[in-house]
């Protein structure tokens, strides 16, 4: 899969780099094209081009520094540091690169140095770099996804350089990136490509390749788990509404989210639940705000994090980016949970990975439109039209609603407004497919 023989393609580059400041000079080479530096970024910016590159540093750089009072203190030095790094490396190359679209994150790890420690959970470290990466790539792929049909998907290169990583940094980024890329496969045709030079250290050579060790079209996956835990942080802090807000929401995400896993899209779009960045940014920021310095009299230092993310918080920064990327196809729900026909049938292409669901689909489509003539203009059984001796029940069928895709003879309504069919949930029945839905997870943990 080529990027540029589509209309509408963008270029990411993701770094993970450990302590910069001491990396030696070496002679990098990369799609023919070679530049000498202590770092890949100068040549990969050269010859990917990208359209936004991001560095992910960890705040253990902060060994490093002499004098510490506050932790926020030491993520501005390390920030400073890093662009100061950067320009000069960059501006060194024998084109112009850009600058401008070039982002740091710093984010929270652990581990025991010469002058300090850093104490918490490294799935801390996953959580955030999701987060970042998730927000900042649904930001990159806006203007691109507002054009999505079905056959002119946009195409998202992302290229993850692992050379400068350090410790389970490289492992973690690499599972987020995987994670968040699988759920964007359903909406763009997506690209992966892991870079990773030569060794510098210990081989005595410095005419280094950088190796393309992983080259994939990425295939859509949504593993996605549900949690009878529903802290999204551990220790829960005590009264703090946004926490408090999107706890009681988890059960209806569950049900947007099974409903999408499995294929279901009236119910899908019925259980919605958008999440906004700044809803997760504020669960971030809380975290944050308990991460602190401890000055010991020896003259170390500790860095501990008061809280730790739990585990649902991984399935709502996936019901985020899933929510949001769903918007783009601008579907149009009634108040009463009422989904145009048309509607449904243009976005079963973000199932077509899957052939199960996307032929269950196509066979209840046909069935309803041969039958779209008897269809009346009020909400009726779907089953009055699709059986000759319809007798409405009161009966869930767990095994039925999965296998038809949701479209139950006596669990849906449909009327034609025109020439155009409404579908919509019959309410009698919404509390038992909610539990349906959620049973129908994984459970996580």
């Amino acid at each position: 899969m080529d990027c540029l023989k589509y209309k509408y393609y963008i270029k990411i580059l993701v770094a993970v780099w450990g302590n910069f400041s001491v990396w030696k000079d070496a002679n990098y080479k990369y799609k023919n094209e070679k530049h000498t530096s202590s770092t890949t970024l100068p040549l990969l910016l050269g010859t990917i081009n990208p359209n936004y590159t991001y560095i992910i540093l960890s705040d253990t750089l902060m060994d490093k520094y002499d004098k510490i009072s506050t932790y926020q203190e030491g993520l501005s030095k390390i920030k400073n540091e890093a662009d100061a790094f950067i320009k000069e490396k960059i501006r060194s190359y024998p084109t112009k690169l850009k600058e401008d679209n070039i982002n740091i994150l710093i984010l929270p790890a652990v581990g025991t140095f010469s002058r300090s420690r850093f104490v918490g959970n490294p799935n801390n470290f996953y959580a955030l770099v999701y987060f970042e990466l998730a927000r900042n790539i649904l930001r990159n792929l806006g203007s691109k996804l507002a054009f999505i049909s079905e056959n002119n998907k946009p195409c998202l290169e992302l290229y993850l350089d692992i050379t400068h990583g350090l410790n389970f940094m490289t492992m973690i980024t690499y599972r987020a990136v995987k994670d968040i890329l699988q759920i964007i496969a359903y909406f763009c045709n997506v690209r992966l490509i892991v870079l990773n030079s030569d060794p510098l250290v210990g081989s005595g050579n410095i005419d280094l390749n950088i190796n393309e060790i992983e080259k994939i079209n990425v295939i859509p996956a949504f593993n996605f788990y549900r949690y009878s835990d529903t802290m999204l942080l551990i220790p829960s802090p005590s009264g703090h509404e946004g926490v408090n807000a999107l706890t009681k929401r988890m059960d209806r995400l569950y049900a947007f989210c099974s409903a999408f896993l499995h294929g279901l899209p009236v119910y899908m779009y019925y259980f919605y639940e958008k999440l906004k960045e700044d809803e997760i940014e504020s669960i971030v920021k809380l975290f944050c705000n308990y991460v602190h310095i401890k000055v010991n009299v020896n003259g170390t230092f500790e860095i501990i994090q008061g809280l730790n993310f739990g585990e649902s918080f991984i399935s709502l920064l996936q019901g985020f980016l899933l929510s949001n990327l769903l918007e783009f196809l601008r579907v149009d729900v009634k108040d009463d949970g009422a989904i145009r026909m048309d509607d449904i049938e243009r976005i079963k292409g973000i199932f077509k990975h899957s052939k199960t669901i996307l032929q269950r689909l196509e066979r209840e489509f046909e069935k309803i439109e041969k039958r779209k003539r008897q269809i009346s203009s009020e909400f009726k059984d779907y089953g009055f039209y699709a059986e000759a001796n319809y007798s409405p029940n009161d009966n869930f069928d767990g095994r039925n609603f999965f296998a038809h895709c949701g479209f139950a003879h006596n669990l849906i309504e449909v009327k034609k407004e025109g020439n155009t069919i409404f579908i919509k949930p019959k309410q009698r029945f919404i509390e038992e497919i909610h539990e349906a839905l959620l049973e129908s997870l994984p459970l996580g943990g």
